[in-house]
């Protein structure tokens, strides 16, 4: 049966280990994308004969993070579309704030009935707005690749060979530093990281140690992070936005424009027949005159008639030859769009088995490093004891050139044999 090793002999013993080889990684589902729209808007358009939403705006927490504005969850590339439509074709793109991703795990405790959006026949959509939610009060907390029973498929005697820098926890962001975590510094070797996140264009998400390097819980020291989560891609349809918000005044104009022709046209064939009926009454030949003035006068009212009405149409081509206003996606969006950005975060690495084999069987026949000032162990192996030491200090009474003799060995080195039927051969168990 294989004996837990908690790191009783750490010293670096100088050993070439060559390259190490990864033999094990790390996932997380709880790490995979999930859409947040910030809007700031207080209603939410219908959608297929839905009634429209009230959202209720104002200062509230979120995962310890203050907002003024709603944030909508959509956890499935679907609903994001979805929604985005629906925003778009309703002229409700004004009110997007900002679109971005974050870690499921940063809102895992919203994906209830609670906070689902009414106002959609569709799944996962859920709201956040004006209310204190903290999803780090009971955060993921997750044992991770512990230690193996073999190095590359070798299985070693010597139980220093379970510990740093035979075998280790490596952390890989694909952005930011790397960070090597040793199995003999957890609590029963056996890796186990807190990960909290946050709500908010780019998150951070923490990843801490937990009693690690003799910490009781957090070991804060020593924590790593993860960046990389993108902002995504959104389009403010400008046309309808703005056909949307001057329509009504367009409308408005133009009614009152036909309504001053009709009168000023009115006003002005009145008056002139009036000049025209009196002149002539009297022979004056200005009536002519006055005829005349009226017809060039109806012809400049519907010219300018004309003219506004085509200004008033070219201002809404105009605004349709106006491109839509797009934010574009940023940050690793190759990454999460293969999945990748949750890979390999944490990678257990070891030696290869063939220089596991060579140090597994240095230690077998010279022991390990200790450096320390005490009495040798001379006889505390089943068939052998390597000893070597700095300065042996022996004590005898025997001449002074045999005691000479006798600390020269053990600082040179000395293995001492305890059974002659087993005398120079290394492949006894030694345990």
């Amino acid at each position: 049966m294989l004996t837990i090793f908690h790191g009783a002999n750490l010293l670096p013993e100088g050993l070439e280990i060559g390259e190490v080889k990864v033999s094990g990684t790390a996932e997380f589902d709880e790490l995979e994308m999930v859409s947040i729209i910030a809007y700031s808007g207080d209603k939410l358009p219908g959608l297929n004969g839905q009634l429209s939403f009230d959202i209720q705006q104002g200062g509230y927490v979120v995962n310890g993070i203050t907002s003024s504005i709603a944030f909508i969850i959509c956890a499935t590339t679907d609903s994001y579309n979805i929604l985005m439509k629906a925003l778009q074709s309703e002229t409700y793109s004004d009110y997007i704030v900002s679109c971005f991703a974050v870690p499921k795990l940063a809102v895992s405790n919203f994906f209830n009935d609670a906070h689902k959006i009414p106002a959609y026949n569709i799944p996962d959509i859920y709201i956040l707005d004006n209310k204190n939610y903290n999803n780090n009060q009971n955060p993921t907390t997750k044992q991770l690749v512990s230690t193996p029973t073999s190095l590359d498929g070798y299985t070693p005697k010597n139980q220093k060979l379970r510990t740093y820098p035979y075998i280790y926890l490596g952390f890989n962001p694909t952005n930011g530093s790397s960070k090597i975590f040793r199995y003999e510094d957890f609590e029963n070797e056996t890796p186990s990281f807190k990960i909290i996140s946050e709500v908010n264009p780019n998150p951070t998400i923490l990843f801490i140690p937990q009693n690690y390097r003799g910490a009781s819980g957090d070991s804060l020291s020593d924590i790593t992070n993860l960046n990389g989560y993108p902002t995504l891609s959104s389009k403010n349809d400008f046309y309808n936005s703005w056909l949307a918000q001057n329509s009504e005044i367009i409308s408005l104009n133009m009614q009152q424009e036909q309504f001053n022709y009709e009168i000023g046209a009115y006003q002005t064939a009145i008056n002139s027949m009036g000049n025209i009926i009196s002149q002539a009454s009297k022979g004056d030949l200005g009536a002519i005159v006055t005829g005349a003035n009226l017809g060039f006068e109806l012809a400049k009212l519907d010219k300018n008639h004309e003219f506004y009405i085509k200004n008033q149409m070219a201002q809404v081509e105009k605004q349709k030859l106006l491109p839509d206003k797009v934010n574009m996606s940023s940050s690793n969006t190759t990454l999460i769009g293969y999945g990748l950005l949750d890979k390999n975060i944490f990678t257990r690495y070891t030696i290869k088995k063939q220089f596991a084999e060579r140090i597994d069987k240095f230690f077998d026949m010279y022991g390990y490093l200790t450096n320390t000032v005490k009495i040798p162990n001379l006889n505390n192996r089943p068939n052998w004891n390597y000893i070597k030491t700095i300065g042996a200090n022996i004590l005898g009474n025997i001449p002074q050139q045999d005691l000479q003799a006798l600390k020269n060995m053990f600082d040179n080195g000395i293995t001492l044999w305890h059974n002659k039927d087993t005398f120079l051969d290394y492949s006894q168990n030694n345990r």
